[in-house]
């Protein structure tokens, strides 16, 4: 049986509207705040019709930082499961003091989904708002796509590909894969 493909997305800044201070985004810690990107729905389902897997991989250093719980972060994941259908949602819940293997840029989370769900990598997608993000698609050996928000000190300059919605991120890869 041939290898499952994914496409593995950031949560904040891709799925879900980051919230801005500075120039920078940060994560909804409410789930007042947690909202959808307008396409999100569209762009889940055309994933899965071009024969991938969605997946969620996300740094929740908040939670660590002691600025969100572990309850409220488990509603907001099954507010995802619910609207979007997403099986796999993979958090980080340290900071970068943890050094632990799973916080992006490290490619821990997309490693474990794929080898839980018999994810082909190199036919698979990271999609992500943060230079972080691509670092760990691309050393897990996923093309990589990065969404500009235009944050302060994220370049997307590692990316294969660039764009500025999640619209636009599965155009780009329906226009680059063969579906099934």
């Amino acid at each position: 049986m041939n290898a499952r493909r994914g496409v593995f997305l950031d949560r904040d800044g891709v799925i879900t509207v980051s919230l801005e201070t500075e120039g920078k985004g940060y994560a909804p810690r409410s789930l007042v705040e947690f909202k959808f990107y307008d396409g999100t729905r569209e762009s889940i389902e055309r994933i899965r019709k071009l024969g991938f897997l969605p997946i969620v991989v996300s740094n929740q250093p908040d939670v660590a930082n002691g600025l969100l719980s572990l309850s409220v972060l488990e509603q907001m994941n099954q507010r995802i499961r619910d609207d979007l259908g997403i099986a796999e949602i993979n958090n980080c819940p340290h900071n970068s003091m943890d050094n632990c293997s799973c916080r992006k840029p490290r490619p821990g989370m997309i490693l474990s989904s794929a080898e839980k769900w018999s994810i082909d990598l190199a036919q698979s997608w990271m999609i992500g708002d943060r230079d972080s993000d691509v670092v760990a698609g691309a050393t897990a050996g996923c093309k990589t796509i990065f969404i500009d928000r235009n944050w302060k000190a994220e370049t997307g300059e590692y990316a294969d590909f660039r764009c500025d919605s999640l619209l636009a991120a599965v155009d780009l890869i329906s226009e680059q894969t063969d579906s099934y």
